[in-house]
């Protein structure tokens, strides 16, 4: 059999065997025999012909580190992309057949016995936040020296189904391409059956902004434009966010933006609407009327600046008076700012203003040119 290697260093028993001392499927005395992985289909038929020692061969027997090696040589299936819009209509698997002897195989091969990709790649310095379904951590990546954030699923994704559901938000960062108003996307893996997400880091979320740390109203307004610049940029590409509120809001170097997109979904409602937290929903979402998707990403940005003015939590059952329209006077803010806020919080949708008619509202003016100046 010839010497293939995939670019690992390579060691040579006492039979002349090439064995991969990293492989996660050896053990003891079993060799594995590595293979180019853009030729395993030419030489499966060797593959399907190995003996190994101790073993008595029997008809068409294929060793588990033999199917174990072509798993891992194998590239993962073309998945398609349903945020964008000339994405293909089915998925595409070139190794569909192969890949189907190797099912049993994947969860003990990627990212097994240290070859995991995330230490490997990086130096994890700490937990910078949590949520229900993930864990995102600091990290320092060894071969550029640049500090990243990593988010990371708590719990394994055994079912094809519930890898597809997390891969929602990849799939969005990615159709959604770069804005200076969104949390810079850069790549993602799947490891240990977990989800793994590399991103801009941020210097904090509006969530943790202490009290102490209030805003001015022309700071306020800052924060409002350029998130609205984010919202007219994602709903223009059909897509809309569904979770906009403190905790998803991001500042670096005095620049808003806008992060977590797990819960982002089609405008056109092709694909199916999981709302996300409660409070900054409007009354609309919560009878299930999906109609004016875009206008609710308008309400929760509303809402989100409400609580910040408030300087507390809101009620754990939201603010039921902002989904009637009904918004409390706000000492110390102009009435122009005021009114403002109150059209975004309307009770009917139609009459929120639109992400693009928010960004033109005479009322950033003044903060366009203080920022140009």
């Amino acid at each position: 059999m010839g010497n293939f290697v995939t670019g690992l260093e390579m060691i040579q028993d006492s039979d002349g065997i090439l064995v991969n001392p990293l492989s996660p499927t050896l053990s003891g005395s079993q060799q594995i025999v590595e293979l180019a992985s853009d030729n395993f289909d030419k030489y499966e038929g060797n593959l399907e012909k190995a003996i190994i020692p101790g073993v008595q061969k029997t008809k068409n027997y294929v060793s588990q580190s033999a199917v174990a090696l072509r798993c891992r040589v194998m590239p993962p299936p073309c998945i398609k992309n349903p945020y964008l819009k000339d994405a293909s209509e089915v998925d595409t698997d070139p190794f569909g057949n192969q890949r189907s002897k190797c099912a049993g195989f994947f969860p003990a091969i990627i990212g097994g016995d240290g070859l995991s990709r995330y230490h490997t790649d990086f130096h994890e310095i700490e937990q910078i936040g949590t949520g229900h379904f993930s864990r995102v951590f600091k990290v320092l990546k060894r071969i550029d020296g640049c500090l990243y954030a990593v988010k990371h699923s708590t719990r394994p994704l055994h079912q094809e189904t519930e890898r597809r559901k997390a891969l929602m938000e990849v799939q969005a960062l990615a159709a959604l391409g770069s804005h200076e108003n969104i949390v810079g996307y850069y790549f993602s893996w799947f490891e240990n059956e977990q989800l793994y997400i590399q991103m801009e880091l941020c210097d904090y979320s509006l969530s943790r902004k202490s009290s102490t740390q209030l805003f001015t109203e022309g700071e306020f307004l800052r924060a409002m434009h350029q998130m609205a610049k984010a919202l007219q940029f994602i709903h223009e590409k059909g897509i809309v966010h569904l979770d906009v509120k403190p905790d998803n809001v991001y500042v670096k170097n005095g620049v808003y933006k806008l992060g977590d997109f797990g819960c982002a979904t089609l405008l056109n409602k092709n694909l199916p609407v999981e709302e996300g937290d409660a409070r900054y929903m409007p009354q609309e979402i919560l009878n299930e009327n999906y109609d004016h998707l875009d206008k609710v990403d308008i309400f929760s940005l509303g809402v989100t600046i409400y609580e910040l003015i408030r300087g507390s939590p809101l009620p754990e059952s939201g603010p039921q008076f902002l989904r009637e329209g009904k918004l409390p006077l706000l000492p110390g803010y102009s009435l122009q700012f005021q009114n403002l806020l109150k059209v975004m919080v309307d009770h009917d949708p139609v009459r929120r203003p639109s992400a693009k008619e928010l960004v033109e509202n005479p009322i950033f003016d003044k903060v366009s040119k203080n920022a140009k100046a």
